[in-house]
């Protein structure tokens, strides 16, 4: 099983710096715990100046009662400020965090089918779950700037009003700190970027393979698989220490910058200590301002390193974010169902990859009402035309047709709810027997009539005992379920719907003969006068629709009933006598 890598060419597509900040003005933010943030920050500020004040008392040895009390008590309340700022800026990320990934998940389930299929389920799990937190560190960002510029200017004032002189020089240094900052926040972006990517790439390898355990133990491949994990993990641990060489690189830039401020004030501070331009404690007076300066300096600069970082692990999402989306409300009004109104294809062409039709020109009729098998090898398109009746794809020409109404132009979500559809393998999610057969079901939703869906499906009686009765557990995809229990749940679930069209993919393969054809016989009375579609393989199935179509690489090679297919369809015939069936001109014993 090789992991194919399709996730990590997603995050390859450009994502500009404008469309990065726009992202932000999708969802509401709550501007007002980051400006309560702010706020705190401010004033925490004025009490840092007021500290340091205290501190230049100190170390001059003013240690008296009211200095020692005054100092105490600003420490605690600068305590308390820098609580309530914190409280106030987590509560705000926490919130964009979960306004952001509430904005991804509903683009996500907005995709059409063919971007779903492109980017892959497991990318897009990776970037709701691990992207997606990176979202909220920008707007905090804004805010601390803001704070941090106030605290730089102000504590730049302060030291100036100290020393003139000795301030001046300090500035002069300022360039050089922005010019490695600067340097260090272009590498934080491609680091961020390469880390967020080998994430992105050992969630998807480990949700891909997880899932293909019974796969895996089935074909002894163990030794196999630990390999190809050892390569994602591989993959994660070299982005890892790409990111730790970073961050040591800006600690090392930090502190040099600071080793060369701590020099030159004590190069030009003791010359002037000599001269009497300054007091003999000047250097350590001037040096708490200036650690100050430098505390709110590197905050500023290290902004712009968050900036370019967060942009690098947004990447994918933004991507994502400014893709295609279905619109489910885009369209007229679909008529009332009007059993009368056949399906048609008229001349309707598709790939899923350009340039490799699955459906050529394909022109055909299922009739309202009826029910319509259709059979084909494997390849032929059946299951693809099933997709293009939901729109669920869009036919690259051609046009489908539900009655007078063509697919394309009504509202997808009123064309989706007139269909149910029950696949080979259906999907059910983590929860009781009851709440996946009520998945989807609109309206008041009562014991009974969940109970009567699953007796039409004939699993009512399985389900009667099972431990907790419709209360049990069925397990993360259904884990908990044989085959054929699944499948019963999946067609009662389709059968609480209550559609107007029931299309059936090999619905019947995980079910023994017997239970198979009293399933659809039961579905078929109960769908009475409207349409069914069934794709098969069995023709015991086949033989008893009202219209059966054969497919041929993705051709029409025949329609009609089963004794007019015996004449027209060389493929009907041989797909009965494949399954043991004896032809006799239009007689067929078995």
């Amino acid at each position: 099983m090789m992991h194919n890598g399709k996730g990590r060419e997603q995050k390859k597509e450009k994502f500009s710096f404008r469309s990065y900040i726009t992202f932000y003005t999708r969802f509401p933010i709550p501007w007002w715990l980051f400006i309560a943030s702010l706020a705190f920050s401010l004033i925490n500020t004025e009490v840092f100046l007021a500290i340091s004040k205290y501190v230049i008392r100190i170390n001059k040895g003013e240690l008296y009662n009211s200095v020692i009390i005054g100092y105490a008590l600003l420490t605690v309340l600068n305590a308390a400020i820098s609580m309530g700022s914190n409280i106030c800026g987590e509560y705000g990320i926490q919130k964009v965090t979960l306004r952001a990934r509430k904005l991804l998940w509903d683009k996500i389930l907005h995709l059409p089918m063919r971007e779903v299929e492109r980017r892959q389920p497991s990318s897009l799990i990776s970037g709701v779950v691990n992207d997606i937190t990176q979202a909220s560190t920008v707007i905090h960002m804004i805010f601390s700037t803001v704070a941090s510029v106030y605290g730089f200017v102000r504590c730049c004032v302060e030291m100036a009003r100290f020393n003139a002189k000795l301030s001046a020089y300090m500035l002069l240094l300022v360039p050089l700190a922005i010019g490695v900052f600067a340097l260090v926040g272009q590498l934080q972006y491609r680091m961020m970027l390469r880390r967020y990517e080998s994430l992105n790439t050992m969630t998807e390898f480990f949700s891909e393979h997880i899932s293909a355990a019974k796969h895996v133990k089935a074909q002894a491949i163990e030794d196999m698989e630990t390999e190809a994990g050892l390569r994602a993990i591989d993959e994660r641990y070299r982005a890892d220490v790409y990111y730790a060489f970073m961050e040591v690189l800006q600690v090392f830039s930090n502190t040099l910058y600071t080793s060369i401020g701590s020099i030159v004030i004590a190069l030009f501070g003791s010359d002037m200590i000599r001269k009497g331009q300054m007091p003999d404690t000047g250097i350590n007076d001037f040096t708490t301002y200036k650690g100050r300066v430098d505390q709110y300096q590197a905050e500023v600069l290290t902004h712009y390193q968050t900036l370019k970082g967060t942009q690098g692990a947004m990447q994918y999402v933004g991507v994502l974010q400014e893709g295609p989306e279905e619109d489910l409300e885009d369209g007229y009004d679909l008529p009332e169902s009007q059993p009368e109104q056949d399906i048609v294809l008229d001349r309707v062409s598709f790939g899923y990859v350009p340039q490799q039709p699955v459906l050529h020109d394909l022109s055909l009729t299922i009739p309202a009402g009826k029910t319509t098998a259709i059979i084909g090898s494997n390849g032929s398109g059946k299951s693809t035309l099933l997709k293009l009746l939901q729109g669920i794809y869009s036919p690259d020409s051609g046009r489908v047709w539900l009655g007078k109404a063509a697919v394309d132009e009504v509202k997808l979500a009123q064309l989706r709810r007139r269909f149910g559809c029950v696949l080979q393998h259906n999907p059910l999610f983590s929860g009781s027997v009851r709440d996946n057969i009520a998945y989807g079901a609109t309206g008041e939703i009562s014991d009974e009539a969940i109970a009567g869906a699953a007796r039409l499906a004939d699993a009512d009686g399985f389900i009667r005992q099972l431990p907790q009765g419709y209360d049990s557990d069925v397990g993360m995809g259904g884990a908990l379920l044989s085959g054929g229990q699944r499948q019963r749940v999946a067609i009662a679930r389709m059968l609480m719907s209550n559609p107007d069209y029931l299309l059936m993919d090999e619905a019947g393969a995980s079910l023994d003969h017997k239970s198979d054809m009293t399933i659809f016989r039961t579905v078929r009375e109960h769908m009475k006068n409207r349409t069914i579609v069934v794709v098969a393989h069995d023709m015991r199935s086949v033989m008893e629709a009202d219209h059966i179509i054969v497919l041929n690489e993705g051709s029409l090679e025949a329609a009609g009933n089963h004794k007019e297919l015996l004449g027209t369809s060389p493929t009907y015939r041989a797909y009965l006598q494949l399954q043991g069936y004896t032809l006799a001109g239009e007689e067929v014993s078995r």
